[in-house]
């Protein structure tokens, strides 16, 4: 599990963590006026949007995606539960792409800002967020602290004289071979 977490949050390049966190402040600052815009008059974007779709309780669903852009961009932004975040994103486009493809039909011009924010917002998900971000923080805190328990159990199996087990030594057996004849004893 370790591993994984450090794959994902602590990348070592600097140009893939400075690149990541140029998405996350684009994704990021762009989708906050979305989320904005829909809880501005969030029964406009209800009748619009999801009416149309057949959601249920449209103008519930209305402050939840505009609620999810905006909690979603700001996890993004500050790189602080960073996936949930851009799955809060990932997810509203998807909605959004869905809605253009079956009022419009593949219409570019209507897809293309869509596109732009859910493939950003599914690159952060799938990748992480980069060693610039709260989430590095945390989780390089916590491998730390994990390593330093792991530390401390390795000290607890000490024997009584306070040496640390290790692999045990090499035991050189060496056999005596008597001056006699081999058939000495015998008669």
């Amino acid at each position: 599990m370790s591993s994984f977490l450090s794959r994902y949050f602590l990348k070592n390049d600097l140009l893939t963590n400075t690149g990541l966190l140029v998405l996350r402040l684009a994704i990021g600052t762009m989708m906050i006026h979305h989320g904005q815009e829909k809880l501005a008059n969030p029964e406009s974007f209800a009748a619009a949007y999801l009416v149309p779709l057949h959601m249920p309780i449209p103008s519930v669903m209305a402050h939840v995606a505009g609620l999810s852009e905006i909690f979603g961009s700001w996890f993004v932004i500050l790189g602080f539960f960073t996936p949930i975040g851009a799955l809060a994103l990932v997810g509203t486009m998807a909605v959004a792409g869905y809605h253009h493809i079956l009022t419009s039909g593949f219409n570019i011009y209507l897809l293309e800002l869509v596109v732009l924010y859910l493939g950003g917002s599914l690159a952060i998900l799938l990748n992480g967020p980069g060693r610039f971000s709260i989430d590095a923080g945390i989780v390089s805190d916590l491998l730390a602290s994990d390593a330093m328990a792991s530390d401390e159990v390795d000290t607890a199996r000490s024997d009584f004289t306070g040496h640390r087990y290790s692999e045990p030594a090499p035991v050189r057996v060496q056999a005596e071979v008597s001056a006699g004849s081999p058939h000495s004893g015998r008669r």
